[in-house]
């Protein structure tokens, strides 16, 4: 068959938005026992359920039965809800609203086949980064309790809970606003583990600490490595950013022990070319010497605990995991001589890295190949895929996957210079369909969330889903994204909804000069602080033609007062002090500038989002209709910050795909669910 002309848009593409959610798993956790392999992975079509799974000898066997989730609410992103040892797997669950009864967050105790029996007793406390020790029958673990309060948010704790439930929790670590990666050392003697407090975030200042342990868990001998102040603040910089500094000026993260019991870890204050990067580094004493020195960050945000980027093989060997340039790859690592021997794999992104005996185990994706679970054998490098975040797409799916271009871009600096900003370009691809060519393809900017997170490296199969079409798309690495050292993660400090807001234009603008995409029809996409970003776009600049707001930040006033435990500081880090700079939150809301929106949008929201109240969209929507504006809208009962069900992932997609061949005028092939769109035609 020969190859259709068509209008960019308008392709028929054999991927499906029911093929993006249907049997369509999310990674969560990988865990050890022995040569046992178990991960969580969240599933779309049991409506968000995170289900515990084992690779037995015949594949894969579901050990969370129906009725339980493995998830913990612990920071609001989780993380760290399952840890296993000799046989026996313990999770914090969190069932479906089918199952109300069991919705406790209790930790559950469960043999393979086996009903889980609670081992906590059911209070608002959530718990999560839990490593088990059953030569004291306990298990240290990061508490969160809602009843108790301490600077105003849910206090934590670092406790030991007895494995029968049957004993009250230990307190272990108290009095810091934040706990993080208990790790217990070979030996069994001491635990290492992270706190930090407001305002810093996790990716800013941390300090690692190391107690003794007596015969029931208690720590005594508590003392502090790393994590010291700034020595010198800039006056000029964000005065909440100053604070934090005064705190910790050295993100530490991911502390691990060796087979030896010596102890090790990844900091971000060892300078390369510059700027400062995440590297490993070796506790010697009360301080750390680097072991690596690379212009690479070897570890990612602790957004959701149970972060893991490296493992020891030996001694004198680490299996390393780290990001260059917003891609991923695999090292050999010598700890005495800090030299990297590259494990060639096609992998761009790698997650959760956990090393065995003779093996190692990541979630895997490339740049035209969704995640996988992955056995790397350690002596030959040879790869088995052991589970597929995604196994049911086509072989004609799998063919209009392919490598985006990574692009690099100046943007004015606010100062009269320029700076680089980064990116993912992926042109519009589908080998069975051409263009006209006298036209360009309508362009999406997708800004990921976090802020301080990263365009993934590993292929998105929503972005296929677009491309495949014939949209161009601008997968934005913003200045303030993670993986380009600390500076340029820093510099969004002060800056929100200006730094990230001028690099989208500028990346769109290259595009637009390169002659790649269609200057008038430009739309943007994001979750979370990336529907900030996008609405921001829509309110602050001419650059669009529409906007997708997937719960979005209107207001960042409410974000300032009412937000999670883990970013009760953020916006000001990102804006300035609260409420000091109530008029600066208020000058850059979208919400308080509606009259300036001049492109349509469509907005999806989540009913039980804590983090992006709900509210904030219905008085955006409410505004735009005042004013006459196009909007669409979806309110999904029964979703928080970020989408599970699979009913809800089908008709935002295509609802958002049919809104923008409204609004750019085209019409996208197949029978798509489609938005109510007030005020359209304008």
């Amino acid at each position: 068959m020969g190859v259709t002309t068509a209008a960019f848009g308008s392709w028929v593409s054999p991927i499906a938005a029911e093929d993006l959610a249907a049997g369509t798993v999310k990674f969560e956790q990988l865990a050890l026992d022995g040569d046992d392999i178990f991960w969580v992975e969240s599933r779309p079509d049991e409506k968000g359920r995170s289900v515990v799974v084992r690779m037995a000898p015949d594949g894969p066997q579901d050990i969370t039965p129906a009725g339980f989730s493995a998830r913990t609410l612990v920071n609001s992103y989780g993380g760290g809800a399952m840890a296993a040892k000799d046989g026996t797997v313990w999770f914090t669950n969190f069932a479906t609203s089918d199952f109300p009864q069991t919705k406790d967050q209790r930790v559950y105790a469960q043999t393979p086949g086996h009903f889980p029996k609670p081992i906590t007793p059911r209070q608002p406390v959530h718990f999560a980064d839990m490593v088990p020790d059953p030569e004291r029958g306990v298990i240290f673990a990061v508490q969160e309790r809602s009843d108790v309060l301490l600077h105003g948010q849910a206090q934590q704790t670092l406790v030991a809970l007895d494995m029968q439930g049957s004993a009250l929790p230990i307190t272990v670590a108290s009095g810091g606003d934040f706990y993080a990666a208990p790790r217990l050392s070979p030996d069994g003697k001491q635990l290492a583990w992270l706190t930090w407090d407001y305002p810093s975030m996790p990716w800013e200042g941390t300090r690692l600490q190391v107690a003794d342990l007596d015969a029931q868990g208690n720590a005594t001998g508590i003392r502090t490595i790393g994590g010291a102040p700034a020595t010198k603040i800039d006056p000029g910089l964000n005065p909440v950013l100053q604070n934090a500094m005064r705190y910790s000026d050295e993100a530490i993260a991911e502390p691990l022990w060796s087979p030896d019991g010596q102890l090790y870890c990844v900091s971000d204050r060892s300078e390369i070319d510059g700027t400062r990067w995440w590297n490993i580094h070796r506790v010697d004493g009360d301080d750390l010497v680097a072991v690596t020195a690379e212009a690479a960050e070897f570890t990612s945000p602790l957004w959701r605990l149970g972060v893991s980027s490296y493992g020891f093989i030996s001694e004198t060997e680490v299996l390393a995991a780290y990001s260059r340039d917003g891609v991923w790859a695999l090292a050999l690592v010598d700890v005495t001589s800090g030299a990297l021997s590259a494990v060639d794999l096609p992998y761009t992104s790698i997650t959760h890295l956990r090393v065995g005996n003779g093996f190692a185990v990541f979630f895997g994706g490339t740049f035209n190949g969704p995640a996988e679970l992955i056995r790397l054998d350690l002596e030959t490098h040879e790869t088995t895929v052991l589970r597929r975040a995604n196994p049911g797409l086509s072989d004609a799916a799998k063919a209009c996957f392919k490598a985006p271009e990574t692009i690099s871009f100046q943007v004015d600096d606010g100062k009269g210079g320029t700076e680089t900003s980064h990116a993912f370009y992926h042109a519009p691809y589908n080998p069975e369909y051409t263009n006209p060519t006298n036209e360009r393809p309508p362009l999406i900017i997708v800004i990921h969330g976090g802020p301080s997170a990263a365009a993934s490296s590993a292929l998105s199969v929503d972005i296929a889903f677009f491309t495949s079409r014939g949209f161009a798309v601008l997968d934005t690495n913003y200045r303030g994204s993670t993986g380009f050292g600390r500076s340029y993660r820093q510099r969004i400090y002060g800056g929100w909804g200006v730094v990230d807001v001028a690099d989208c234009v500028a990346g769109a603008e290259h595009l637009v000069a390169a002659d790649k995409v269609d200057r008038y029809r430009i739309a943007s996409r994001g979750g979370s602080s990336g529907g900030y970003t996008t609405l921001a776009l829509a309110t602050f600049t001419d650059i669009l033609s529409a906007g997708a707001s997937y719960y979005g930040i209107s207001d960042l006033q409410m974000i300032a007062q009412d937000t999670d435990k883990l970013e009760a500081y953020y916006a000001a880090l990102l804006v300035g002090p609260w409420p000091d700079a109530q008029k600066v939150f208020k000058g850059r809301s979208p919400l308080f500038h509606a009259g300036q929106i001049n492109c349509p949008l469509i907005i999806f929201q989540g009913e039980d989002d804590p983090v992006v109240p709900p509210p904030q969209a219905h008085v955006l929507i409410d505004s735009l209709m005042d004013r006459k504006m196009p909007v669409a809208w979806e309110f999904f009962p029964g979703e928080g910050h970020g989408f599970k069900q699979k009913a809800h992932l089908i008709q935002s997609l295509e609802e958002e795909l049919s809104f923008y061949g409204a609004i750019m005028g085209f019409t996208p092939a197949g029978h798509l669910a489609q938005p109510a769109i007030e005020n359209w035609p304008a």
